[in-house]
């Protein structure tokens, strides 16, 4: 059979620090994944270097991104009693590709994206250790879409999800004022 040569890695033009690789590290991960993983918010080369470490690239091994985020420790875990949310499960982890999900996560605070906008929102109503584990469970999941599918980074997606939320929001308030014999008159701005 032939031999497959690959390409090798550019090294770093600028001046590398102490604790830094002397290879472009985002042209490697590039090349191993298949796609850059680094596009997404808050994601940068050591994060997503991190999470590979431990979670490889073979994401058959979770069926579905549920299983992904659960396995990661991400997912809502609530206590039941006679049909009724009493409260939710506190677990704690050691998990690398955790504690990397979660570190891009609490970066959003300052973004100006959508998954900013949604940091902001969630630690504003509930506070800021909910913000990041919902941030980071959303960033796991684009993660395991782009990983599973070869597909690049789309905020679109995203801001379809802002969307909806929005329509839903302008459906409750319509309904809060029939109730209150009420109109509201909608203007674009």
């Amino acid at each position: 059979p032939p031999q497959h040569q690959a390409s090798p890695v550019s090294v770093k033009k600028t001046k590398v620090r102490k604790n830094q690789y002397h290879f472009n590290l985002k042209e490697y991960l590039h090349k191993i994944v298949g796609v850059d993983l680094t596009a997404i918010d808050g994601m940068d080369e050591n994060s997503v270097l991190s999470i590979i470490a431990v979670t490889g690239l073979n994401m058959n091994k979770w069926p579905t991104a549920d299983h992904f985020t659960s396995w990661l420790n991400l997912s809502a875990r609530p206590k039941k009693s006679g049909g009724k949310t009493i409260g939710h499960q506190k677990r704690f982890t050691n998990n690398t590709a955790t504690q990397a999900f979660r570190m891009a996560a609490q970066t959003m605070w300052q973004q100006k994206g959508v998954l900013g906008h949604l940091y902001r929102r969630l630690a504003y109503t509930k506070g800021s250790k909910k913000a990041i584990k919902a941030v980071a469970r959303r960033l796991a999941v684009i993660f395991y879409h782009m990983v599973q599918r070869q597909t690049a980074y789309d905020p679109k997606i995203i801001a379809l999800d802002e969307a909806k939320l929005k329509e839903r929001k302008i459906a409750r308030l319509k309904k809060e004022a029939e109730k209150l014999g009420c109109t509201i008159n909608l203007q674009v701005a």
